[in-house]
């Protein structure tokens, strides 16, 4: 049996630059991945990412440091983040951008910028490409694809991990596999755990996220396969409780909590014509408030991470669409989807969001109110353009989702997995999802701390696994 130097679960974020790095220093690279393509995440991530230090940055005249963006994100996660972590990432996060640029990665026009969709950094660190996370992909595949065709990298698709092998010392000598043509096993002498996240495995995320129910969009194989390795071996899973959703969303199938759709609710880009209330029937914040923070964690606050959009015919026919559709499309959602209600008269929508007839019609006669006087002495809110009086009237079933995973594997800063006792497992590393959001961003959603950590330890690992 062939023992590999090297086997990369995962052909991802973090395990595209990784598998491309160690080839490039001469070892034996084998590569499973559990799709029928590479890519992982990057199919659906928006590609949003962020490093001080960078080429660009000194291109434009922006002075940034390593130390800067670590106070800076430990200040919006409120010292959240594992600074350990944390500082091997910002360390290291500019040479991934250079790189990726001299691969053929094209920031977009006018990045970096300070903030876009998170809270915003205090320097201009933070770019993206013009296609999301597919720019970042599209650079990395042909690299990879060389080093495929030249048998640098053995990878091999649809090859989903189910174990980790073992010594008789605890030391990890390979992992078993399910191929489409029954279990395989391989031997390597180091093997990087790169599998993603857990969002879209409902049993994991009760096990590992109980009090914040599961809304997700996320790649379907992030299924958490790294961790039920991992966990076998005494590894160390936590911070599954810095979660923190992203506001806001629905399920398309009330049925399957992994079929999490994105509505449009960001002030900066949309004007926000609906009021929100609770599962009471009655406003909680301001629906317009500036920071994308204050709105997450109103939200978050919130039983269920729950709320339901109001507005009328009047707001239904003037304001964009909350979804991705056009107009007409979005409008026949409406009394047809169980998230989208319709009714005639406000007490009726209220039975059918099953709150208080009476918290619902005081908390519109109240926005009203501030509507005529141009002033929400209640909530604050600022765009106060149209009073919700004409019928129908709707509302949208919405709560919090997310992306990510928070709980993950703990590493040291070498990104070996460490035990229970905090002692690291031989032989085996892991970077990416599977280390956990709530590692990487702590409990707040910090400019690029999910992606840009991802390639940052893969293309890490890659260089230095070898050596160390």
């Amino acid at each position: 049996m062939k023992n590999w130097d090297v086997i990369v679960i995962g052909a991802g974020s973090a395990g595209l630059p990784l598998a491309i790095k160690a080839a490039e220093r001469g070892a034996k690279v084998l590569q499973l991945e559990a799709d029928y393509r590479i890519g992982g995440t990057l199919h659906w991530s928006s590609g949003q990412i962020s490093a001080a230090g960078t080429r660009l940055q000194r291109s434009v005249g922006i002075d940034d440091s390593p130390d800067e963006h670590f106070r800076d994100a430990q200040r919006i996660a409120k010292d959240s983040i594992d600074p350990i972590v944390l500082r091997t990432f910002v360390d290291h996060a500019a040479g991934l951008i250079d790189w990726l640029m001299d691969i053929g990665f094209q920031p977009a026009p006018g990045t970096p910028v300070a903030g876009e969709a998170h809270e915003a950094y205090s320097t201009r660190r933070y770019l993206w490409g013009t296609r999301q996370a597919i720019s970042i992909l599209e650079v990395l595949r042909p690299v990879h694809e060389k080093w495929v065709k030249s048998g640098g990298i053995e990878l091999r698709l649809q090859h989903r991990m189910t174990e980790l092998l073992t010594d008789a010392r605890g030391a990890v000598i390979g992992v078993k596999a399910s191929t489409p043509n029954g279990e395989v096993e391989f031997r390597g002498k180091n093997v990087v755990l790169a599998s993603g996240g857990y969002a879209a495995n409902s049993e994991l995320w009760a096990k590992h996220t109980p009090k914040a129910p599961l809304c997700s969009y996320t790649n379907p194989y992030s299924r958490g396969d790294g961790l039920t390795a991992a966990v076998t071996l005494d590894a160390r899973i936590d911070r599954g409780d810095y979660f923190l959703n992203t506001f806001a969303g629905y399920h398309e199938d009330a049925t399957d909590p992994t079929s999490g759709r994105f509505l449009l609710l960001s002030p900066g880009a949309r004007k926000v014509w609906e009021i929100f209330v609770d599962r009471r029937g009655r406003r909680f914040m301001q629906e317009d408030h500036p920071s994308i923070d204050y709105r997450e964690r109103a939200l978050f606050s919130q039983p269920g991470t729950a709320m339901h959009i109001v507005m009328d015919e009047g707001i239904l026919q003037n304001a964009a669409p909350l979804t991705l559709e056009d107009a007409a499309a979005y409008r026949a959602r409406f009394g047809r989807h169980p998230a989208f209600i319709k009714a005639r008269t406000i007490d009726e929508l209220a039975r059918k969001l099953e709150v208080p007839v009476g918290n619902l019609r005081k908390s519109i006669a109240q926005y009203n109110r501030a509507v005529d006087t141009e002033h929400d002495r209640e909530h604050g809110k600022q765009f106060l353009i149209r009073r919700i009086e004409k019928a129908p009237f709707y509302a949208i079933k919405a709560q919090g989702i997310t992306v990510v995973s928070p709980a993950g594997l703990a590493v040291d800063k070498q990104l070996r997995v460490l035990n229970r006792a905090g002692k690291p497992i031989k032989n085996l590393y892991a970077a990416g999802e599977v280390l956990g959001f709530g590692r990487t961003s702590g409990n707040a959603y910090v400019g690029g701390l999910s992606l840009t950590p991802a390639l940052t330890f893969g293309k890490l690992l890659g260089e230095k696994l070898l050596s160390w």
